[in-house]
């Protein structure tokens, strides 16, 4: 233990303190493995929360805390009122689900070091789950929509979810940063998202990136529209089927998502304020479902919004909006700063995440939940420390940010 954290620069901290810290970085590094993941995150917070109670490190508020509080509450409330509540143990975990972002955040503001070990430790992750991929698409042969690759997840929808996030951040820093080691957690992550044949990562990864060259790098455009038509009409045949199909409205899958929305928006008719609650869309879905949707049962809506608004109501759905909203106000403050580089992937990222989930129910997705969060946390604790004016909301003016380390 203590030879780990002298490698990690964590042992000059309280043992209670580095301890939290260690279990939060295995949280990030295994975030592939939930079990591990969960366990690690759980634990981190709750020794968190044991030395904050011994004054070895300041508790701190931030705006988004609120709306994770209100999508919480409204789950709760869902599953409390609802008729069959499948999902109430559920509900209950979903709470220390949402206690890893004020954890992580807390840890990042209090230990700089934390923040450097966390991108190490995401792109540890990105680069081991993005080289498993590699290996199921070159080796095993899994190159067709029957076996798709999903590294360590799985499904390849989930294997997607963590790798669009975390292939979008490195990009964009290394692209500010152009540090040689980015270069891994960049190329390998984008080269087996692009793998798993999942279109709306596709469109998702393309939406972000092109955003951010607009607003950022206008110029570009110039080059980039060209190259990217370019690569279009070149892709191999079997990429560029899959793209294109994404205009076919009759395609089995895309009709099956055009039915599923319409089935939520009829269940959201009935059930507008708290949903049919957590779990029941699936047993309620074939009383909604239109005749010709290919599918009689489905496991969720594939769409966050309707999905959310569906099961949980129109106050959860309120928070996962507020989320998105005040997350991506932190970074429009600091677009111009010297953290815009943090700032544009935290946009980046939000977009991806939010373009995906209209094809997706990622935000129900423990894995890409899970690191929703911890990159939230991440991109905001950045920002915070590249601030001209550091100084947070919380903090007395007399204090010096850190961890409090008996002498």
């Amino acid at each position: 233990m203590l030879a780990l954290a002298k490698r990690l620069h964590l042992d000059d901290l309280p043992p209670t303190l580095r301890w939290s810290a260690i279990l939060y970085l295995t949280h990030v590094t295994f975030q592939g493995k939930t079990a591990v993941s969960e366990i690690a995150g759980s634990f981190a917070w709750l020794l968190l929360l044991s030395a904050i109670d011994r004054k070895q490190i300041r508790p701190s508020l931030h705006v988004l805390y609120y709306p994770l509080a209100l999508y919480g509450i409204a789950s709760t409330l869902s599953a409390l009122i609802a008729p069959r509540r499948l999902h109430l143990f559920g509900e209950t975990m979903l709470w220390v689900k949402m206690l890893i972002f004020p954890a992580a955040l807390i840890l990042f503001r209090e230990i700089p070091r934390v923040r450097q070990l966390a991108l190490y430790a995401h792109a540890l992750f990105v680069t081991w789950i993005g080289t498993d991929g590699l290996l199921q698409y070159f080796v095993l042969g899994q190159r067709d929509l029957e076996h798709r690759i999903t590294g360590t997840a799985t499904h390849v929808m989930t294997y997607s979810g963590e790798l669009m996030p975390l292939a979008i951040l490195f990009t964009i820093l290394l692209i500010h940063e152009r540090k040689p080691w980015m270069i891994v957690p960049a190329v390998i992550p984008t080269f087996a998202l692009l793998l798993t044949f999942t279109r709306s990562a596709w469109l998702a990864w393309g939406l972000a990136m092109g955003l951010i060259l607009i607003i950022a790098k206008p110029r570009w455009m110039a080059i980039a529209l060209p190259a990217a038509l370019l690569l279009v009409t070149l892709a191999p045949l079997p990429f560029f089927a899959r793209l294109i199909s994404t205009l076919d409205t009759k395609q089995e899958s895309n009709l099956d998502r055009i039915r599923m929305v319409q089935a939520g928006v009829e269940i959201i008719r009935d059930y507008p304020v708290f949903g049919v609650g957590p779990a029941n869309v699936k047993e309620l879905y074939p009383l909604y479902r239109m005749h010709d949707a290919p599918r009689l049962r489905v496991p969720h809506l594939h769409n966050n919004f309707v999905q959310i608004w569906a099961e949980r109501g129109v106050i959860a759905l309120a928070g996962y909006v507020l989320l998105l909203y005040f997350f991506l106000r932190e970074c429009a403050r600091a677009w111009k700063g010297p953290a815009r580089r943090w700032a544009q992937a935290g946009v980046a990222i939000a977009v991806a995440l939010t373009c995906a989930g209209m094809f997706e129910f990622n935000f129900g997705d423990t894995e890409v939940f899970y690191l929703t969060l911890d990159v939230f946390a991440l991109v905001i604790a950045n920002i915070e420390a590249e601030a001209p004016t550091p100084l947070r909301p919380c903090q007395p003016a007399n204090q010096t940010p850190g961890p409090v380390v008996p002498a």
